[in-house]
Order: C-alpha cells, then sequence, then structure tokens
C-alpha cells in the first residue's frame, strides 16, 4: 500500500515532470532538466519561502532581546527555553516554514537518489502516455556526468553551505554557543561527504536551490516592509525578570 503510494503519487510525478523538461526546455539534457525542475518545485514554495524571509528579519530584530534571556537565565535551561517560546511567539515567528522547505527538497533530493540509482532506463517504464520515452537520456552537464560522483562539485557545495551557515550565525552572535559553532563547521563537512559518495545530479539539485534562494533573500527587504517598526522587547523581558526577582 505505501509502495504503492510513493510509486504513483511521488515517484512517477517527478520522473515524468523531469523527463518533460529534458524532452522539450532542457533540450535533452538531463542536468539542465534538473535545474529547471528545481526552479519550478522553488516557485511552487514561494509562499514558504517568503514566511522564511519573515522570519530570518524578525529573528534579527529580537537578538537584543534573546542576549537579554541568555544572560539572566544562563543558569536556568528551563526558564531560558521557556522565556525563548514566549518571545518566538509575541513575534509571530512560525519555525513550520523552514521545516516545510526543508523537508520538501530532501523527498525530492529523496527521489531523485530512486531515479537515478541502478540506471534510468528501467525507470522509463513509469512515464505517462502523454510524455514521450526519450532514446536516449544524456547526462553531461557543463562538463560532468551528473549520474557519476563528482568531488570537486561537491566541495563548491561544502563551502557555499559553510558560508551560508557563517552568514546566518554573523547576525546573531550575541546569542552564539558552543554547539552553533559545531554546526558551522561540521555541518558544510557533512554536506561534503554526502554529496561526494552520490551522483552528482544531487549537487546539481541542491546548487540550483541555494542558487534561487538567494535570489529571493535579496527580496527580503521589499518582502519585510511592513515589519520596518518591530519593536524590541528586551525592555519588558527585564522588568519581567526585575518583578520576578522582587516577588
Amino acid at each position: 500500500m505505501l509502495a504503492a503510494l510513493w510509486h504513483d503519487y511521488l515517484f512517477a510525478p517527478l520522473l515524468n515532470l523531469l523527463i518533460y523538461f529534458y524532452n522539450t526546455l532542457a533540450y535533452q539534457n538531463l542536468g539542465l532538466a534538473v535545474v529547471y525542475m528545481t526552479i519550478g518545485l522553488r516557485v511552487f514554495l514561494i509562499p514558504f519561502s517568503i514566511i522564511y524571509e519573515r522570519n530570518a528579519f524578525k529573528l534579527e530584530k529580537i537578538q537584543e532581546d534573546l542576549a537579554v534571556i541568555n544572560k539572566e537565565f544562563k543558569d536556568d535551561p528551563v526558564e531560558r527555553k521557556q522565556h525563548t517560546r514566549e518571545l518566538i511567539y509575541l513575534n509571530k515567528i512560525r519555525p513550520w516554514a523552514s521545516a516545510v522547505l526543508l523537508g520538501i527538497q530532501l523527498l525530492a533530493l529523496v527521489l531523485l537518489y530512486q531515479v537515478f540509482v541502478g540506471g534510468m532506463t528501467g525507470k522509463l517504464t513509469a512515464l505517462y502516455p502523454s510524455v514521450p520515452r526519450p532514446d536516449v537520456i544524456n547526462t553531461r552537464f557543463l562538463g560532468f556526468d551528473v549520474g557519476q560522483r563528482n568531488v570537486y562539485v561537491s566541495a563548491i557545495v561544502g563551502l557555499l553551505v559553510y558560508w551560508q551557515v557563517w552568514r546566518s550565525q554573523r547576525r546573531r552572535r550575541a546569542t552564539l554557543d558552543r554547539n552553533d559553532i559545531l554546526f558551522r563547521y561540521l555541518f558544510p563537512l557533512f554536506a561534503f561527504g554526502a554529496l561526494a559518495i552520490l551522483p552528482s545530479v544531487k549537487t546539481v539539485f541542491i546548487l540550483t536551490a541555494m542558487a534561487f534562494g538567494y535570489i529571493l533573500h535579496l527580496f527580503q527587504p521589499f518582502f519585510t516592509r511592513r515589519l520596518q517598526a518591530v519593536k524590541h522587547t528586551a525592555l519588558k523581558i527585564q522588568e519581567k525578570i526585575v518583578g520576578k526577582e522582587g516577588g
């Protein structure tokens, strides 16, 4: 039952979309078809991307508040987490948007792996009648084979992931801890290692998604115009803390 649902409603639609792009816009270049498919997916996810960008803007604005909470409750992790949750709720920050973005893209990566593992020829039987079956699958793209491993392209992704994490953490220096520093180095290394042992089509997918996300980030001022007047609540937090201590 689950296998049939996976094949009919996830694997088959993605394969057909990929081959459709391969036959049309990509001029029978599988790497370019993956680029078009990734862009189409990110366009579909734009509403969640906008919420994510607004969340990032709000988080940047409340760094002072978070620093106050971390300082005042450094020895009480329960209270620290409680006040942090309250602050996030007060500023209407929706963490689920980033979870949706990441989850759907991870799902697409798993499906792409299933398309490529063991070769594509046998998978083309899942094509719909409206999608012509190509005689040859051209996997060459920008000088490399997207069906094979490529350490160099994987290294580019690792460096870009490090840059993105560093850029994100730079905005909240006051609240960084040891785990954040470890994450900055270990996550890019993990991304590099995982991609280096997989067909480089995954790398093409991730690079395209990252490029789209960066371009969308350039429009953050437009998405957050109504949030420019967001006020810090650090003073209220301090007053609340003082009130507790006085009581």
